[in-house]
């Protein structure tokens, strides 16, 4: 376990949460979809509303957690752990408002009996201390099958899940843009795969904000607001999707 942390200073005495943490995962069979990016944006999102954010990479690689190094103070705590089931005792700490889980590129061979290769073992343990799963799309004709793969082996562990149309093109133009997230939408749809409405822009912003060490909330290029607005767009439509999920309190 590889620890980096950068825990917020003044938070207000007595304020640890109460109930477990959210841990929203990252996850699709096909890599290079987005997770990481997912993953980092949402996190300093979750920091810079004052939230209390863990991003915990399970990827060898640790891609999420060596860019989180290297940033100017991101806000949020980072961790590298390569045993899914340590993300149980993560969620109980009650230091987090949500912990954000970047799963590796490739998940392996997926097998919905249960069986499969290493990697898919680390998924199926991951699944099981998720909240929430974040599957993320960017509608090439490669990822669709791995999409919807990843999608019925979530579904076939009980874990709610939507995917996000990630990459979305922004050089031809708002009409084909739409066109195209709306294409992207029809082929999820008809594979069954639930998906949420936001979705993330492709703008280089994104990758100069990393190359600069400088948090995608901070970062001052002239798209990245836009960037801004599609992970905060993305954010509030996860939160109203866990409140919905959240037994009421007349029901406990």
């Amino acid at each position: 376990m590889t620890t980096n942390a950068t825990a917020q200073s003044g938070a207000l005495p007595g304020s640890v949460r109460q109930t477990d943490s959210y841990v929203i995962t990252m996850a699709n069979q096909k890599g290079g979809v987005g997770k990481t990016m997912l993953a980092l944006a949402l996190a300093a999102h979750t920091a810079a509303a004052n939230g209390r954010a863990l991003l915990v990479d399970v990827d060898p690689q640790a891609n999420s957690y060596d860019l989180s190094a290297v940033m100017e103070d991101p806000g949020y705590d980072t961790l590298h752990e390569l045993d899914p089931a340590q993300l149980a005792k993560l969620r109980r700490l009650r230091d987090y408002d949500t912990i954000l889980v970047d799963s590796p590129g490739s998940i392996g061979s997926i097998d919905r009996q249960g069986s499969g290769d290493k990697a898919a073992t680390v998924l199926a343990g991951i699944l099981r201390e998720s909240t929430f799963v974040l599957l993320p799309y960017n509608h090439l004709p490669e990822a669709v099958r791995p999409t919807v793969r990843t999608a019925a082996v979530i579904r076939d562990a009980g874990v709610p899940f939507a995917a996000v149309v990630t990459m979305a093109d922004t050089t031809s133009g708002e009409d084909r843009l739409r066109a195209w997230v709306e294409e992207a939408h029809g082929v999820l749809s008809a594979a069954g795969v639930p998906y949420f409405r936001s979705f993330v822009r492709q703008y280089r912003a994104w990758p100069n904000s990393v190359r600069a060490g400088v948090p995608i909330t901070r970062y001052s290029e002239r798209h990245a607001p836009k960037v801004r607005e599609d992970v905060g767009r993305l954010h509030a439509e996860l939160l109203l999707e866990l409140g919905r999920r959240a037994p009421s309190r007349s029901a406990q």
